[in-house]
């Protein structure tokens, strides 16, 4: 038997079917925000009979898709058991609560991997408990957690979760001597292209918009999303001027400009604000509902930001650069609050000349 956090007693084959749930739920990702990505499956005689995941943001649960699912196949639900990465709602939101439906499709045991940080979404737990269902909680926690952690840190912490993104040569250089900086990596590109694809908004400074014009949308791997949100760090106004002539700045999705021209005339997809700090950066856009950011650059930038960091992804490119822009030229030579990461995947590139290293916080594990 496998002990959740909560002490109670799984099955291994309890954990199969969560793990299933599991894969379920990353398919959500970056399609809900700023809700959770979940998955469920409703199993009966040991069989899965339905499953189901959130799709899309104020589409239905992951449950309720489940449920219908069975439902519309005529598949009789009671006294079988679900496995679901969250805890079921029980308040009407978009949708109705998920609890209501578990109870009258008849289901006879629920067994949850964490409980929902989020007071808004009720206690469904407790409301599939008191109808006579047996409830367990626990199972597969952190994975869960993890799936979920632009959700959980922006309910708990009430800021985005961030993650730092820079390509980097063997020396530690983002950009020659000249300011050239595009495609220090080529093979794992399409890497950064899901990270896009997964994070609401991606961050950017005016330097690097003014020497690169990139796109910052989604192009290298399948995705039915839009570009995420694109946020320029332009205290000058510098490509607020130039927008015409800048590709970040298309119509394709919303950009978010942080600068000292709050009152600079702009079309109704761009939104200009007078913050500066980073903190206050990241709170604003917490506001916007803005759960997960990815920071892609320039140097400045990333040394602004590094002390905010959840994660970092660092490619690198097996070349020597020499005289050239540092990772973080920017950051003072004393960190008030000193901190470290670990080393969470490495990813080595077929090529064999360019690698990507992932770290976390340490203190997160």
């Amino acid at each position: 038997m496998v002990k959740g956090v909560f002490e109670h007693e799984f099955e291994l084959e309890d954990v199969k079917f969560m793990k299933r749930a599991l894969v379920l739920a990353k398919r959500g990702i970056g399609y809900v925000n700023p809700n959770p990505p979940v998955g469920a499956v409703i199993v009966k005689d040991g069989a899965i009979v339905s499953e189901g995941y959130h799709e899309r943001y104020g589409g239905f649960h992951a449950e309720r898709n489940a449920i219908l699912r069975a439902l519309e196949r005529g598949v009789d639900l009671s006294g079988t058991t679900m496995y679901v990465t969250l805890e079921p709602c029980d308040h009407y939101g978009k949708t109705p609560p998920c609890t209501d439906l578990i109870i009258e499709a008849g289901i006879r045991r629920v067994i949850v991997a964490c409980r929902d940080p989020n007071p808004v979404s009720g206690d469904g737990i407790s409301k599939l408990r008191n109808a006579g269902i047996h409830v367990a909680v626990g199972l597969l926690e952190s994975e869960a957690k993890e799936v979920m952690k632009f959700f959980m840190k922006s309910v708990v912490q009430k800021l985005p979760y961030v993650t730092l993104k820079y390509a980097s040569s063997l020396d530690g250089k983002i950009a020659d001597r000249g300011g050239n900086s595009k495609w220090i990596t080529n093979e794992l590109r399409k890497i950064v292209h899901k990270l896009r694809k997964e994070h609401m908004a991606v961050l950017v400074g005016a330097g690097t918009v003014l020497k690169d014009n990139p796109q910052l949308n989604i192009r290298l791997v399948k995705s039915k999303k839009r570009a995420p949100i694109k946020v320029i760090l332009d205290w000058e106004g510098k490509t607020l001027r130039k927008r015409a002539e800048l590709n970040v700045y298309s119509p394709e999705s919303k950009v978010i400009v942080f600068s000292r021209l709050a009152d600079y005339p702009v079309e109704e997809h761009i939104r200009v604000i007078n913050v500066r700090e980073p903190i206050e950066i990241l709170k604003t856009l917490w506001t916007l509902g803005v759960d997960s950011i990815l920071v892609e650059g320039g140097a400045e930038v990333f040394s602004q930001f590094l002390p905010y960091a959840d994660e970092i992804y660092a490619f690198y490119g097996l070349k020597v650069l020499g005289d050239g822009k540092g990772i973080f030229s920017g950051i003072s030579n004393t960190i008030a609050t000193p901190f470290e990461y670990c080393i969470t995947k490495t990813v080595v590139a077929k090529n064999r000349s360019e690698f990507l290293v992932v770290m976390k916080r340490c203190s997160q594990g």
